[in-house]
């Protein structure tokens, strides 16, 4: 097949082929699928880069579609005016191998890891989820934004970040993309989790970013911290909540908040646990997310979906 005819979507284009009502229930099949054995992700490599940095390849494949994604994690690119995250997935037909679409990478991964984050707040909220605190004002904060306001049912949003003018900026642009959405930019942590039902960290940190102390109903999710060195959330807290993951494989290798507390990995469980049994009762569990070749997968054939009904190929 020649390269020149094979359909490539920008970050724009990626965006509208990955609607998060569709996405999150994608999600949720390749949770089913990758347990019962007919999804393979194998664990992504990694290879070492300058500056902190990182080249991740990550296959997949079902009966269906085979993707590859190739992406670069530079932590201090931000300094220099560049994307944290870079890179593109190759969606290929299962049945033939005809290649069929390149997709943007950090749009794909951004948008599916907020699926995830969104799914696991359905699952594992102790109580009725009207309100969520963003820590970080990145890239995946205002994707989380995105498609947070996308899915609806949140009457407000916190955003917390070190800088109150990036703050206000970061949510006058979410406001202005998702006029729907209830946006406020919180004061500081305190007060913002002193107001919310559950926060998500999106963050770079290396120290956590959340106090000791927080309120049992609190469901809190850590997304930011994708190294061993990086830690967002206190180890008090995760030894003493049940913690939950997206996938154990990556976890264990990559939570940094998990590793440094030196959790019980044998109680640690993944979210595909959760989707069919109620909360149980106590404090609200942590979620934590590191990402999964299988959610990159489930995006995929969101994005080949869309894409079909709408003609592209």
């Amino acid at each position: 097949m020649a390269t020149a005819s094979l359909p490539v979507f920008d970050a724009a284009a990626t965006r509208a082929l990955l609607p998060a009502a569709a996405l999150v229930e994608a999600v949720i099949q390749a949770m089913r699928a990758r347990r019962a054995g007919s999804l393979n992700a194998p664990e992504r490599l990694a290879l070492p880069l300058p500056a902190e940095g990182s080249y991740l390849v990550m296959p997949a494949a079902d009966a269906e579609l085979a993707i590859t994604k190739l992406v670069t994690v530079h932590p201090h690119n931000s300094g220099c005016g560049l994307p944290t995250i870079q890179g593109l997935v190759l969606v290929t037909d299962a049945g033939n191998g005809q290649p069929l679409m390149l997709l943007d990478g950090p749009t794909l991964t951004a948008r599916r890891t907020a699926a995830v984050t969104a799914l696991g707040l359905r699952v594992l909220s102790r109580q009725p989820l009207r309100s969520v605190a963003l820590v970080g004002t990145g890239a995946q904060a205002l994707e989380h934004a995105r498609l947070l306001a996308e899915l609806g049912g949140l009457e407000r949003v916190e955003v917390v970040g070190r800088d109150q003018a990036r703050v206000a900026a970061f949510v006058d642009a979410v406001v202005l993309s998702c006029p729907g959405v209830r946006l406020r930019a919180a004061v500081s942590i305190d007060e913002a989790l002193s107001r919310v039902d559950a926060v998500v960290t999106l963050t770079t940190a290396t120290r956590p970013v959340l106090p000791d102390g927080l309120r049992d109903e609190l469901l809190v999710v850590g997304v930011g911290a994708f190294q061993p060195h990086m830690a967002e959330l206190p180890p008090s807290l995760l030894r003493l909540r049940a913690v939950v993951v997206d996938a154990l494989p990556g976890a264990r290798h990559e939570a940094g908040d998990l590793i440094q507390a030196g959790i019980d990995w044998g109680s640690v469980t993944e979210l595909v646990d959760h989707l069919d049994v109620s909360g149980a009762p106590g404090p609200a569990p942590v979620f934590k997310t590191v990402g999964q070749a299988a959610w990159d997968l489930a995006a995929a054939h969101v994005a080949v979906n869309q894409a079909r009904s709408g003609g592209c190929f």
